[in-house]
């Protein structure tokens, strides 16, 4: 007899704890936004604006190479209540780790005068205080011509300061950058020849009178173009 009332208050006990049993939680999904990238955003720079971890933000999204992100692509970014814009500097736009197309060569390429005029501000890398390129002076309107041949890989005005801007991609990791144009003469992804017109002079951007903003990077360092032009 007392071994059949253990037995029943065991079973009890049990069903009772099965009954009260908290059901499994939800796994919890964490809160953000979806971030459609744009042109020449990268990944870093998307996080970075968004102040959350790149690595996170990469395995979250199944994204196996971070430097291939592609422009309508949807990022989810957790802890994010809206949308950011994202600020892309040139260095993005000329950095070595991006990817491009390669080249047939890779030689150096020579550079020629990409307008005639008179320089109003030189090439300097100071403390607190950097110009990345010079400035020409020229007429309103002057064509601007490809310093060397290569692929254009940005042509617009989103840039801040730069007005109406144009980057050219060169073998051996050269870019040539020119601002501040009255009008854009060719798109992105197209192939120009060394002495091409691309561009007219102007005063968009910050400029205040018609010059040519002409810089001379390799990958994201500018260069002094006065050391490559005869």
């Amino acid at each position: 007899m007392r071994r059949r009332y253990i037995l029943s208050l065991i079973l009890l006990l049990f069903f009772v704890g099965c009954v009260h049993k908290s059901p499994p939680r939800k796994p919890q999904v964490p809160k953000g936004i979806y971030h459609t990238v744009r042109r020449h955003e990268t990944l870093w720079r998307i996080c970075k604006t968004y102040g959350v971890d790149m690595d996170y933000v990469a395995r979250i999204n199944g994204i196996k190479d971070k430097s291939k992100i592609k422009v309508g692509q949807k990022i989810f970014i957790p802890g994010a209540t809206r949308p950011l814009k994202v600020k892309v500097p040139i260095e993005d736009i000329t950095s070595a780790r991006r990817p491009r197309k390669r080249f047939k060569s890779t030689a150096s390429p020579s550079f020629i005068w990409p307008v005639k005029g008179r320089i109003t501000r030189g090439f300097y890398q100071g403390k607190g205080k950097r110009h990345d390129g010079i400035d020409i002076a020229s007429e309103l309107g002057t064509p601007v011509r490809a310093a060397a041949s290569g692929r254009v890989v940005y042509s617009d005005n989103k840039l801040a300061g730069y007005g109406n801007l144009i980057i050219i991609e060169h073998p051996g990791g050269y870019y040539t950058i020119y601002a501040h144009n009255l009008v854009n003469l060719v798109e992105e992804e197209v192939w120009v020849e060394k002495g091409q017109i691309i561009a007219k002079v102007g005063r968009s951007g910050n400029a205040t009178s018609p010059i040519l903003h002409f810089e001379i990077r390799k990958g994201s360092k500018p260069l002094n173009p006065l050391k490559f032009l005869p």
